[in-house]
């Protein structure tokens, strides 16, 4: 176990604690000087070494707080060697669409989805891929829910990578064949899943070229359908462009399963597509699968400690 500082100057904050203390150290000493001359008996020293005290503590918890203490651990983690999903995300530009100007976009959502897989398949490890007109990792399956979420958040985005040829849809669920020919799963995983977060608008593609090698590859394909007909791609003023959702997205992907198996669900129905792959998975042995760094801020609890020293000032200056 580490303890580490964000921001280690910042706890040049608690010397301002030290002025408070002088000011109250002279304005004791004046206060006796000025009782000692009109007789007056002057208060304790007890009473003004508890101001001191709560003035020290308040500013060293702001200190500590200011300079973010972390606490970081090395940790194992552990998880099935039997079964791995892959999260392909279909980063088309129609994937910006819509309900409404301020509305999250299909690929935000489905940004979402991915995290709540990630937390319902906790003993699954899980990678990151992309779709265009190609298929391109961003990360093999892992159990490190850190790294899935970086990944997740920073790498994916809209058209990145381009797609290698330009045309009104970018999307080929041709290139989805690469899951079975590509070691895009472990050589041990003998369950394998893929979850597609996609609205369905693919180019013309071969259905055959797909089914030999998700089939050989022990692949089952599992779409979620994230679409509207209302939906549409907005520019940076807010103002439509001339995309229309496709009316046969549906369709296409329910052609895909009925002949390479799996299933297709609506975005507004996950929980009950996540029953079904967690049935497609089972049960099955567990072993370590690497280690992942685990960290904890401390400066929350930093900041609300300090309210009490706060309090105390508060109180016994006002009563």
């Amino acid at each position: 176990m580490d303890v580490s500082f964000l921001s280690p100057w910042a706890f040049a904050l608690a010397a301002l604690a030290l002025l408070a203390v002088a000011v109250l150290v002279f304005a004791e000493r004046r206060s006796r000087r000025i009782c000692g001359v009109l007789g007056l008996a002057p208060r304790r020293l007890r009473s003004a070494a508890i101001d001191a005290g709560a003035l020290l503590a308040l500013g060293g918890l702001l200190g500590l707080a200011a300079a973010q203490p972390v606490v970081s651990q090395v940790r194992s983690t552990e998880g099935r060697i039997d079964a791995e999903t892959i999260v392909v995300f279909d980063i088309s530009r129609s994937m910006l669409a819509s309900a409404g100007p301020s509305a999250p976009t299909r690929l935000e959502r489905a940004r979402d989805i991915a995290k709540q897989l990630r937390a319902g398949l906790p003993d699954v490890p899980i990678g990151v891929s992309s779709l265009t007109d190609r298929l391109l990792p961003h990360l093999f399956p892992t159990m490190s829910t850190t790294a899935f979420t970086s990944t997740v958040d920073r790498a994916i985005e809209i058209e990145r990578p381009p797609p290698e040829r330009r045309a009104l849809r970018a999307t080929a669920f041709g290139a989805l064949a690469d899951l079975g020919r590509q070691n895009f799963f472990g050589r041990q995983a003998r369950r394998r899943v893929a979850v597609v977060l996609t609205d369905g608008e693919s180019v013309p593609f071969n259905l055959g070229e797909l089914r030999g090698p998700l089939l050989s590859g022990r692949v089952t394909l599992h779409f979620v359908h994230l679409w509207d007909a209302e939906e549409r791609v907005y520019d940076a003023r807010k103002r439509a462009e001339g995309y229309r959702p496709s009316p046969i997205s549906r369709t296409v992907l329910d052609r895909i399963v009925r002949d390479v198996g799996g299933g297709v669900h609506a975005e507004t129905d996950f929980a009950s597509a996540l029953a079904v792959m967690e049935r497609k998975l089972g049960t099955g042995p567990v072993a370590a699968r690497g280690r992942e760094l685990q960290a904890v801020p401390l400066a929350p609890y930093a900041a609300i400690a300090a309210v009490f020293p706060l309090g105390l000032v508060l109180l016994r200056r006002n009563f």
